[in-house]
């Protein structure tokens, strides 16, 4: 098209869009919004991408250099952040050790690294144990760590946001996860266990930028890390991932090096050759050159199943959503096209051709779309610098700066103005067919649907379930993760594209759906017959709508879909160690305390019910040698399933077992148990583990003395307590046998479990009373998406209830003179609120059934591409009947209700024309 038309084209677009605010603004709002979704997320994904100065302060602080005694004796290969990536090369058998490692070997780190770096200053940095702080409501667990927040050195590395640092004795900082775990508030003192003799009082904030869930209670230099070790038990290490940002468990030091000096790339090697690992701030700044780095760490994280799994979903949704929002603002469009479609043909009687009014509404959709655009864009950005606190502490980290990339933000819009276009193009091709004398008349002409488009609307269905079924399902997971267009990879547009064509393929079906449906009008009393035929005579207004319907169901089904067999299938692979709503106490050695705990936790838990105290049967075969009895027949491993001594109280609290029988076997002295494999004969077989029989010798698998005692057995055929234990014995059974037991604990079962906070308490006062009891609560299986299905469905329902009240007013609007003349030959003045209520559900239905079908094809293909990367059989495909049937039944009555109601019954005359 000439530049001439297409300016004309615009002008009247602008017009139109001044002259309709409303439905403008309407459009805009439907563009803008995921605009401003996408544009939003943008920004927050840069933002949190660190550049090197960013990272350094992070890691660094103020400091020069972070440095970690990461394998003294060893060699080490690095990359220039040696949090990237590091290797230890040990000594080499046939060479020795080089003079450095022998030199690190024995030498104390911290001299050995002032003698390497003569004038630099030491600050320690490295974490120290886990510790339990005591709380109001019992004991909270939380990281340590020292530093001097006086010493500007920690700024970036370790904030102080609130109070003053600890400047005095005994006095520390937690950040804001501590307090909110343990009820405490600036000014309280507590303890740390072990430390119990020293309170310390809490005197700041502080948060870590790249981690502000931590919870960390920092102490002064001295105060904190090796007290904790000193009163440790020997065998207590530091836990992996608990280490600050060195290396756990090894020593580090921030270090501050004289003026004028750095430490360059060299002086990281020459650290690396005594078994030192260094982050330099020059070199981080300043990195050298690929061919110098002798470490290269092999990343496969692109490639991990489960990150390319939740790549599949989310584009899959992203892609979803974007056709989503172009088939919602249709209708907008359509009411646009509707509205103008004597201006339109005007257009054509003046001459234009059907290209230069089918420019016209596509130019609504340029000009709505680039305006959209443009404001969400804008809102996107303005929002994220509003909630950017919000944001931070929601996603754990501080932002390193407020990333707007230029070239991310116009896609993002342009993208937006496509969504707006083709939301445009199927109003703007059926303004173009429209008749210019039905146009000015204002009459509507009649066709039936094209059955080309019916067959090519099947056509596309079918082909397009089946790229998405099929070619997931033929996929043998190799090219996941590796991008092939936008970032997506062979899978995850495989699954896109064939969702999306299926839906356009319903899309396709929906006039000869509706033209069906006009066709059972005659079996309909006369308000049913009116808005069958009404709907159907006007394709081009009840379209759009059920698009529009069918888009937001479909969505809310294939996510409800997938996320109600996904939790099935964790649900399936859950594995309770006890019944549902039990309470166990476990302890490791027999300890006078123990019954002292028990009390305690009954009178914290005052409804917990009949206690069953376990025990563990003992074969000691010298004076200090003893190991567990077993049962013959148990699979070890993981799949042991261990055999309890004690009473009926144990059956019911341990197995959730009431069987009189059993309970008789029982205390006649007779083992039960649950699987009846584990039994040879009628005989439960105990192997009793003795010492070696031999010594042991090298290259040779050492032989152990196993005796073996059958005893009698009755069986309870119970899978599910099967799970929980190989079953139960008496203790006089075991006495007589010349075995000895050992309590390991108590089990309750109340109806219901006990709240967090009566459990935290309950846990507190156990390891109070008894450091080494563990408390536990089985919950059972706790799905984590009950809220996002929830969201979805509402969403669908406001949808569904919004598209087909749009639809329903259009055709009240267009409608005015079938009306004025219903009433005029006297038809009742309820007729027009039954025409306004059934075509309203009629919208509904239609689209909410073909949403539901459509829905039901991303969904499974989601799925088989989650069995494709678990490489797991095929996933349980549960349907979340509740959830369809408030959005397919439930809400198109409800809206058919509303239009009912909010309908006049009264309609004035009004001149026909003609």
């Amino acid at each position: 098209m000439k530049l001439g038309p297409l300016k004309v084209a615009l002008r009247i677009a602008r017009r139109d869009a001044l002259r309709a605010k409303g439905r403008s603004a309407l459009v805009i709002a439907m563009i803008s919004l995921p605009v401003l979704g996408v544009a939003g997320a943008d920004i927050v994904y840069r933002s949190g991408q660190l550049a090197p100065a960013e990272r350094v302060e992070r890691l660094l602080g103020g400091a020069d250099a972070l440095v970690t005694a990461y394998e003294p004796g060893s060699t080490v290969k690095q990359l220039p952040f040696a949090e990237d990536g590091a290797l230890a090369i040990g000594v080499r058998p046939a060479q020795g050790p080089t003079p450095e490692q022998a030199r690190s070997a024995g030498a104390d780190p911290a001299a050995l690294l002032k003698e390497l770096l003569p004038g630099a200053t030491l600050l320690p940095a490295a974490a120290g144990l886990n510790a339990s702080a005591g709380s109001p409501n019992g004991l909270v667990r939380t990281e340590t760590s020292e530093a001097d927040l006086t010493d500007p050195v920690w700024k970036g590395r370790l904030d102080l946001v609130e109070g003053r640092a600890p400047n005095a004795a005994h006095e520390a900082a937690v950040t804001r996860e501590f307090l909110a775990e343990s009820g405490l508030r600036l000014g309280a003192t507590t303890t740390l266990k072990g430390l119990e003799k020293t309170p310390f009082t809490l005197t700041g904030v502080v948060e870590h930028p790249d981690d502000l869930a931590k919870v960390d209670f920092v102490g002064r230099p001295g105060e904190v890390v090796a007290p904790l070790a000193a009163a440790a038990p020997a065998a207590a290490k530091p836990p992996t991932g608990a280490g600050d940002r060195s290396t756990p468990g090894k020593a580090a030091w921030l270090l501050r090096l004289p003026a004028g000096t750095t430490l360059d790339w060299e002086g990281v090697k020459k650290l690396n050759q005594y078994g030192f690992t260094a982050t330099s701030r020059a070199v981080a700044l300043d990195p050298p050159p690929a061919s110098q780095v002798s470490y290269q760490r092999m990343d496969f994280g692109s490639s991990s199943p489960l990150r390319s799994d939740k790549a599949v979903v989310v584009g899959t949704v992203a892609g979803m959503a974007l056709l989503e929002v172009a088939l919602l603002a249709g209708p907008a469009f359509a009411v646009g096209a509707r509205r103008s479609r004597r201006q339109l043909a005007l257009i054509g009687a003046s001459g234009g051709d059907r290209g230069h009014i089918a420019a016209v509404v596509l130019g609504s959709g340029l000009v709505l779309g680039a305006v959209g655009a443009i404001t969400g864009v804008a809102l996107g950005t303005g929002l994220v610098a509003v909630t950017r606190p919000w944001i931070e502490e929601t996603g754990g980290s501080r932002f390193g700066h407020f990333g707007l990339q230029a070239p991310d933000l116009l896609a993002i819009a342009v993208v937006g103005v496509v969504t707006a276009l083709l939301a445009a193009a199927l109003p703007a091709l059926q303004a173009a067919r429209q008749s210019v004398t039905a146009g000015l008349t204002g009459r509507d002409t009649v066709k039936p649907p094209s059955r080309w488009t019916t067959a090519a609307g099947i056509v596309l269905f079918v082909s397009g379930a089946a790229v998405a079924l099929l070619a997931v399902g033929t996929n043998d997971g190799t090219g996941r993760g590796i991008a092939v267009f936008a970032g997506l990879d062979r899978m995850t547009l495989t699954v896109l594209a064939g969702s999306a064509t299926a839906e356009l393929g319903l899309l396709a079906l929906t006039p000869v759906l509706i033209a069906l449906c006009g066709r059972l009008a005659r079996f309909l009393p006369l308000g049913g017959r009116l808005a069958l035929r009404d709907s159907a005579r006007h394709r081009g207004r009840t379209a759009p709508a059920i698009a529009a319907v069918m888009a937001a169901v479909a969505g809310s089904v294939a996510i409800g879909l997938y996320t109600a067999s996904s939790d099935a299938m964790d649900a399936a692979s859950y594995r309770p160690h006890s019944p549902i709503n039990s309470v166990s106490l476990g302890v490791l050695t027999d300890s006078p305390q123990l019954a002292q705990v028990r009390a305690a936790i009954e009178q914290d838990l005052p409804e917990l019910g009949e206690r069953a105290d376990l025990s563990t049967a003992v074969y000691s075969w010298c004076a200090e040698c003893s190991s567990n009895v077993t049962v013959k027949g148990n699979h070890g491993g993981f799949g042991s399933r261990p055999l309890v001594v004690g009473d009926a109280a144990v059956l019911h609290n341990a197995f959730a077992v009431r069987d009189p029988a059993a309970e008789q076997a029982l205390a006649a002295g007779k083992a039960v148990v649950f699987d009846r494999s584990l039994l040879s004969g009628d005989k439960l077989v105990l192997q009793l583990t003795g010492g070696f029989v031999t010594p042991p010798q090298p290259g040779a698998n050492p032989t152990q003395d196993v005796r073996e005692i059958p005893v009698d057995a009755v069986v309870v055929e119970n899978p599910t307590a099967a799970r929980y234990g190989a079953g139960v014995i008496g203790s006089r059974t075991i006495t007589g046998l010349g075995l000895t037991t050992r309590p390991s604990g108590s089990v309750w079962l109340p109806s219901t479990a006990p709240d967090g906070k009566a459990a935290q308490r309950a846990a507190a006062t156990a390891d109070r009373i008894l450091p080494s009891a563990l408390l536990d609560v089985e919950r059972g299986f706790q799905p984590k998406s009950d809220l996002t299905t929830t969201a979805l469905t509402g969403f669908a329902a406001l949808v569904v209830l919004g598209a087909a009240c749009i639809a329903t007013g259009l055709a009240a609007a267009d409608s005015r003179r079938d009306q004025a003349t219903l009433a005029a030959v006297g038809a009742p003045p309820g007729i027009r609120r039954t025409l306004s209520g059934i075509q309203c559900a009629l919208i509904a239905v239609l689209g909410a059934a073909l949403g539901t079908v459509n829905g039901f094809v991303p969904a499974v293909a989601l799925l088989m591409a989650r069995d494709v990367a678990n490489r797991a059989g095929s996933s349980t495909i549960v349907v979340p009947w509740a959830d369809i049937a408030l959005t397919t039944l439930a809400v198109p009555l409800l809206a058919g209700l509303l239009a009912v109601l909010f309908t006049r019954s009264d309609a004035p005359l009004t001149r026909r024309l003609g």
